[in-house]
C-alpha cells in the first residue's frame, strides 16, 4: 500500500506541474487580460453660432442617424443678418453700372479732347510760321499757342478723370467680391442655426439644456457617442507582448454580455507604458527602487459589433489575443477552457 501512495503522490505532482506548465503555455500564446475598457468615437455637439434655443429635437438616450437635426438656434437675427448683406450686394452692384457710365463719358470725352488738341496744335504751328513771315501778329501766334496748351490741360485733365473712374471701377470690384463674402458668410451663420448629427450614434445630457437658454459659439452643449466603430483599449502587461503584433485576432468578451464573444482584431499599440504619460510620471532615479511590471495600452478593433448586444463606453471587457502557432493540444486546451 506504501507504494500506491507513493505513486498517488507522485501522479499528483506530476498532475499539477502539467497543468502549470500547459498553463503558462496556454497564456504564452493565448495573452488575456481583463483590464480592458470599450470606447468609441464621442463628438460635444457644439453651436458654431450663439443665440437662444428655440427648439430640441431629441432626448437623453436617443439613437440619432447622421444629418438628423438635434437642435434649432433663434434663426431671426442671422436672418436679417443675410438680408442686409444681401441689400448691401445689390446697392454695390447698381454703383458698377454708373461707373461704367461714367467711364465711357471720360473716354468720349478724352478722344474729342485729343483731336480739339491735334487741331489746336496745328493751328498754332501755322500761326507761328505765318508770323515769322509777318502774315500775322505776334499776338495772334500767342493766341493759337494758347489755345493748343489749353486743349493739351483739358485732354490731361480729362485722362485724369478716366483713370479714377477706372481706379473706382476697380475699388467697386472689390466692394462687389466683399459684399459676395459677406452674403455667403450671413447664408452660412443662418444654415448653423439647425445643429444636425455628424455620425450615427446615441445622444446623452441632452436633459440639462432647455429651450429659451442661449447656446454660445463652440460650446460643447452634449455629447453624441458614436455606434459604428467600437474597440477596446486593452491594457497588457508589458511581458504579454512578446508574441503579440497588429492583424492578430482577439476574442472580446464585455462584462455586460458574458455569454457572447465579440470578434476583434490587434490594430495598435501605445508609444509607451501608461504611466508614462500620467500627469507626475514617476521617478526612478532617486529613493529605494521596486521593480514593478508595466501595462502597455494595445487598440484592439471590435468587428463585429451588433444591435442585439449594444456597447456602451466605458464598460469593462476581457481580451484574448491568438497569436498563432500554438500546438494542436494546446489549442484544444484553449478551447476546453
Amino acid at each position: 500500500m506504501r507504494w500506491l501512495k507513493r505513486l498517488l503522490v507522485v501522479l499528483i505532482i506530476f498532475i499539477v506541474a502539467f497543468g502549470a506548465y500547459a498553463y503558462f503555455q496556454v497564456a504564452d500564446y493565448y495573452p488575456s487580460t481583463d483590464d480592458a475598457y470599450v470606447h468609441a468615437h464621442v463628438v460635444n455637439v457644439a453651436p458654431r453660432v450663439t443665440g437662444h434655443i428655440v427648439a430640441i429635437y431629441v432626448h437623453d438616450n436617443q439613437t440619432v442617424t447622421a444629418g438628423q437635426p438635434l437642435l434649432k438656434i433663434d434663426p431671426l437675427p442671422y436672418q436679417y443678418a443675410l438680408e442686409q448683406a444681401t441689400a448691401e450686394l445689390a446697392q454695390t452692384q447698381r454703383q458698377t453700372a454708373s461707373i461704367a457710365a461714367d467711364i465711357a463719358q471720360a473716354r468720349a470725352n478724352l478722344a474729342a479732347d485729343e483731336v480739339n488738341f491735334r487741331n489746336a496744335q496745328r493751328n498754332a504751328q501755322r500761326a507761328a510760321a505765318l508770323a515769322a513771315q509777318k502774315y500775322l501778329s505776334a499776338q495772334q501766334a500767342d493766341n493759337a499757342q494758347t489755345t493748343a496748351q489749353a486743349a493739351r490741360a483739358h485732354a490731361a485733365a480729362d485722362a485724369a478723370a478716366l483713370a479714377q473712374a477706372e481706379a473706382q471701377q476697380t475699388l467697386n470690384g472689390a466692394r462687389i467680391e466683399a459684399a459676395q463674402a459677406a452674403v455667403r458668410t450671413a447664408r452660412l451663420n443662418l444654415s448653423w442655426t439647425m445643429i444636425s448629427a455628424p455620425m450615427n450614434g446615441v445622444v446623452s445630457k441632452v436633459d440639462k439644456i432647455h429651450v429659451g437658454d442661449v447656446a454660445t459659439a463652440n460650446t460643447a452643449l452634449f455629447p453624441l457617442i458614436g455606434n459604428q466603430v467600437y474597440w477596446v483599449d486593452a491594457n497588457y502587461k508589458e511581458t504579454d507582448l512578446s508574441r503579440m503584433r497588429v492583424g492578430q485576432p482577439a476574442k472580446v468578451l464585455v462584462d455586460m454580455y458574458p455569454n457572447h464573444a465579440f470578434q476583434g482584431v490587434v490594430e495598435s499599440f501605445s508609444g509607451g507604458a501608461g504611466n508614462a504619460f500620467s500627469l507626475l510620471p514617476p521617478e526612478n532615479a532617486t529613493g529605494n527602487w521596486v521593480k514593478v511590471t508595466q501595462r502597455v495600452p494595445v487598440r484592439v478593433l471590435i468587428k463585429d459589433p451588433s444591435r442585439d448586444y449594444p456597447l456602451r463606453i466605458g464598460t469593462s471587457a476581457t481580451i484574448t489575443v491568438d497569436t498563432g502557432g500554438a500546438p494542436g493540444w494546446i489549442r484544444a486546451l484553449h478551447r476546453i477552457l
